[in-house]
């Protein structure tokens, strides 16, 4: 296997640009950190320090995350965008199910032209159902759902 191994997995640094690292202490995601950069620099590549971003979780209030690359402080994030989906500190996805929401109301909107037309009411359900409930419902086997993002899905499903 081409890479080399960080923390126990196997890591190929020509494809490393979007990855999640996580450890349970701050202390072990510095050395995870370090271990990565000596592996890059292994390969004459570097850590992009700017986009690079690190998130307590769960957050914990007043206490910073501060973590060390190049001589650098990576920027510590409450909420970022991964692989299309919203992740946020709380580790709840309330925002992300809102986000959703905001992002099929728009897909619907370029599509009204389709559902105003003179297209059968089973066509018009099928475009439904691949255009815009497939936007709705992208990551969502991975919420944890709480009482008041189902009754939000709901009025949205109405």
């Amino acid at each position: 296997m081409k890479g080399s191994k960080l923390e126990g997995c196997w890591y190929n640094p020509s494809v490393l640009q979007t990855t999640r690292l996580w450890s349970h202490t701050h202390c072990g995601l510095q050395r995870i950190m370090d271990a990565l950069q000596q592996t890059s620099e292994k390969y004459n590549m570097r850590i992009n320090v700017k986009k690079t971003k690190v998130m307590r979780m769960p957050g914990r209030k007043g206490r910073k995350l501060r973590i060390v690359v190049n001589s650098k402080e990576l920027e510590s994030v409450t909420q970022f965008c991964y692989l299309g989906s919203m992740v946020t500190e709380d580790c709840r996805c309330e925002c992300e199910v809102r986000r959703r929401i905001a992002l099929t109301k728009e897909a619907f909107n370029k599509k009204k032209e389709l559902m105003c037309g003179s297209l059968s009411l089973q066509l018009k359900k099928r475009i439904y159902k691949a255009f815009v409930w497939s936007i709705a419902l992208y990551g969502s086997e991975t919420w944890t759902l709480q009482k008041s993002d189902i009754k939000r899905i709901e009025a949205f499903e109405m």
